[in-house]
């Protein structure tokens, strides 16, 4: 019965269902109070997070380990920052809702998927959600009507969404996110998941590759440069993985191509291989020489300020450039400095370097395991383009929380035939899932 409550949807737990609801809610819900935009994520990540931070403290679910500790580093630090360039108000005020965001959906994850049934439950119902969307963001995408954002604001109130410049003869679909880079990276983002957890990398397997499909469709559909390089990155390591399966040191290889392909492009370029990257990776010129600028003068700005950064401060460039900072890695050095920064990447290397250091695992956890993998190591490379703001910046997070399991626990031995579960561990297992 304690299962039954614990469940929602697809067999994802009611917290993490309520986050995805969250997300998928347009911007035209959410109410302002004073400075602070409500979203529905946020509202879950607000309710959840105390019990949250209970539970881990206490051991309820997962013993407190050296990533939570980069997390709660990062997590502080960054206030830290926003204290020191803005006052204890914007301490409290944005420094509080970047907690909340950063280290919330973290538990999130952390706390709710804890092994590899919970793990295939949500990449289920994730590449589910991705594929139902395009009933909504086709049309959208053919007509120029914007259904979901268009309906919400015609109800709630709102502009609904803008009509962005028509890219390869499509005019390019929000869903319901605030612009259609968040929809295409969150449709991106499932295609590991779909591959290897829905399909099983199994070409013969009809249902799931279709769905694959669809996932690529969805992000096509946001004709954006961000989202396509999250999934190109998947297929590409997806790709070397299925290749080289089964070759020893095949990851310890890719590395190694990935370092002397830098090598030669900065001995044989005239340009930083940061540069050649950026222009083969955006759709238009103006676009790799705006980031270009970004990463210049973002740079300089860490170096003036390599501590604490800037906070919410402007920082310092040409009267004519935007301040709309498109590299998340480095606009996380920018505003909290460089400690902030460290965290953040020990974090998620670590994580993958422990998980990925895991030998003779069962087929269904090297699926989850590639699939996690993969879909970080394709946001990350993005990241470098795009920033990770709001739906995306927490679902990156979750995700990040997502894969804890992998790292302090083992998988579980098959009971011999006529054996089942001993009733200690029945009794563990669902005390574990019962947070509140």
């Amino acid at each position: 019965m304690a299962e039954k409550k614990r469940r929602l949807l697809f067999g994802v737990p009611l917290p993490v269902a309520l986050f995805f609801i969250g997300i998928l809610l347009p911007p035209e819900v959410s109410l302002n109070l004073g400075s602070l935009r409500l979203s529905g994520f946020r509202v879950v990540l607000i309710i959840v997070f105390l019990p949250s931070v209970y539970a881990l403290i206490a051991g309820k679910h997962a013993k407190f380990g050296i990533f939570d500790g980069l997390v709660f580093g990062h997590a502080f630090w960054a206030v830290l920052a926003l204290i020191k360039w803005g006052g204890i108000g914007q301490g409290i005020e944005s420094g509080g809702i970047y907690v909340i965001e950063y280290a919330g959906a973290y538990l999130l994850g952390r706390l709710y998927i804890r092994s590899v049934e919970d793990f295939e439950a949500f990449a289920r119902a994730y590449v589910a959600i991705v594929v139902g969307m395009l009933v909504f963001t086709l049309p959208e995408a053919l007509t120029e009507i914007h259904i979901i954002r268009d309906s919400f604001a015609a109800v709630f109130g709102g502009p609904g969404a803008p009509y962005i410049d028509k890219r390869m003869g499509i005019e390019r679909a929000f869903g319901p996110f605030d612009h259609p880079i968040l929809y295409g990276v969150f449709s991106a983002s499932a295609f590991s998941m779909a591959y290897y957890v829905v399909a099983q990398r199994d070409f013969r397997n009809f249902r799931g590759m279709s769905k694959t499909v669809g996932v690529m469709l969805a992000t096509f559909l946001s004709g954006s440069g961000g989202p396509y390089v999250v999934l190109a990155m998947q297929i590409f390591v997806a790709a070397w993985e299925r290749v080289l399966n089964g070759i020893v040191g095949r990851w310890r290889a890719l590395f190694v191509l990935f370092g002397l392909v830098y090598m030669w492009i900065d001995l044989l370029s005239n340009r930083t291989p940061f540069h050649v990257f950026v222009t083969y990776l955006t759709f238009s010129p103006q676009s790799a020489y705006n980031r270009i600028n970004i990463w210049n003068y973002g740079t300089a700005e860490v170096g003036r300020h390599p501590i604490f950064g800037i906070g919410l401060g402007s920082w310092v460039r040409p009267v004519w450039m935007s301040d709309s900072m498109d590299n998340f890695w480095l606009l996380i050095a920018v505003r909290y400095g460089m400690p902030a920064w460290f965290m953040l990447v020990a974090l998620l290397l670590g994580l993958v370097i422990v998980v990925g250091s895991k030998k003779k695992l069962p087929q269904n956890w090297q699926n989850a395991r590639h699939s996690w993998a993969f879909t970080l190591f394709g946001i990350s490379v993005a990241a470098a383009t795009v920033h990770l703001w709001n739906a995306l910046f927490v679902l990156f997070m979750f995700l990040i929380g997502a894969g804890v399991w992998m790292a302090d626990t083992k998988p579980k031995k098959q009971p011999k035939p006529g054996q089942t579960d001993a009733p200690e561990t029945e009794n563990k297992r669902k005390k574990r899932e019962t947070l509140f």
